[in-house]
C-alpha cells in the first residue's frame, strides 16, 4: 500500500469513523427513510410513545405524520395488535437485542394486509442510557391479490401454486412432491428464500385471502373458513388468531368500522 491511498473502513473502522464524526446528526436517516416509499420508519421513547414517523408510515395508517406525535400504538392500531408491538419494542428495550427481519402481515388502517419485513432496534444517549426504540419495516414484493415476499422469484413455481390452490389443503408434502424434493429439503429451500417455513407460508398465505374475504365479501366466517379448505370453522379462527392477533369476527368488525 502506497502512502497515499485511502485508509481502509477495515478491521478498525477508521474511515468510517472519521467521516461519521464530521456528519450533522440525523441527515442519513431521516431525509433518506423519506424518500423510501416502500419502508414505514419510526422513533419511539422509553414509554413508547412515537416521536418521529416518516411519510410513508402516515400514508399507511391513513393520517400525516405529525398526528401521530405522543401516541402509542394502542391509540392507532386494534389493542390486540398493538399489544404484540408494544411486546416486540419492551423485548427489544429490556434485553438490549435487536430484532431483526420478522416477517409478519401488517394490516392497514382500513383493513386489508400487506407482507412486511420488521426490524427494531435499541436507542441510548450519550450515557448509555436506554431512551428508545426505532423501527423499519419495508412491504415486500407483491402481484395483484397476492401478497408475496421479495426473494420468491426462487421459488416460483411453489409460490404460484400455493396462492393458486389457497382454497385447497395444501400439506407440505404433497408440496414437496409438486417441486420433486424430500420434505426437508424443501423446509430448507423455504427458509434460505423466503426465510420462513413451507407451513407457515402457506399459513400466511391463507390468512391473507381470508383478510381480504373478510373485507371485500358478504361470506360468513363459516363459508370463508370452508373456501380455504379447513374442515372446522374453530380450526379457522384458531389459525387467523394465531396470525393476525384478533378473530376473524373481532377484524371485520374493527376494520368495517374504519373503513374498510
Amino acid at each position: 500500500m502506497t502512502s497515499d491511498s485511502p485508509k481502509s473502513a477495515f478491521p478498525d473502522g477508521t474511515l468510517f469513523s472519521d467521516f461519521v464524526s464530521e456528519l450533522k446528526p440525523g441527515q442519513i436517516a431521516l431525509g433518506l427513510f423519506e424518500a423510501l416509499p416502500e419502508v414505514i420508519f419510526w422513533i419511539k421513547d422509553r414509554s413508547h410513545r412515537l416521536i418521529f414517523v416518516n411519510q410513508a408510515y402516515g400514508e399507511l395508517w391513513g393520517n400525516p405524520p405529525e398526528w401521530f406525535v405522543g401516541k402509542t400504538d394502542a391509540e392507532i392500531t386494534a389493542s390486540e395488535l398493538a399489544r404484540v408491538y408494544i411486546q416486540d419494542d419492551e423485548s427489544v428495550a429490556q434485553t438490549g437485542k435487536s430484532m431483526h427481519n420478522k416477517m409478519e402481515l401488517v394490516t392497514r388502517r382500513a383493513g386489508g394486509v400487506e407482507w412486511r419485513m420488521t426490524s427494531k432496534i435499541p436507542l441510548y444517549n450519550k450515557q448509555t442510557e436506554l431512551i428508545g426504540t426505532a423501527g423499519i419495516s419495508r412491504r415486500l414484493d407483491q402481484r395483484e391479490g397476492h401478497p408475496l415476499p421479495a426473494p420468491y422469484r426462487a421459488m416460483s413455481k411453489l409460490v404460484d401454486y400455493v396462492h393458486e390452490h389457497v382454497s385447497e389443503p395444501l400439506p407440505v408434502d404433497q408440496l414437496a412432491k409438486l417441486a420433486g424434493m424430500s420434505v426437508s429439503t424443501l423446509e430448507r429451500r423455504f427458509r434460505s428464500h423466503l426465510g420462513t417455513s413451507p407451513k407457515r407460508f402457506i399459513l400466511h398465505s391463507k390468512i391473507a385471502a381470508a383478510c381480504d374475504r373478510l373485507l371485500s365479501t358478504p361470506m360468513t366466517i363459516s363459508e370463508i373458513s370452508e373456501s380455504l379448505g379447513y374442515n372446522e370453522h374453530a380450526s379457522f379462527t384458531r389459525a387467523f388468531t394465531l396470525v393476525m392477533h384478533m378473530s376473524p369476527t373481532a377484524y371485520r368488525k374493527y376494520y368495517k368500522a374504519n373503513g374498510g
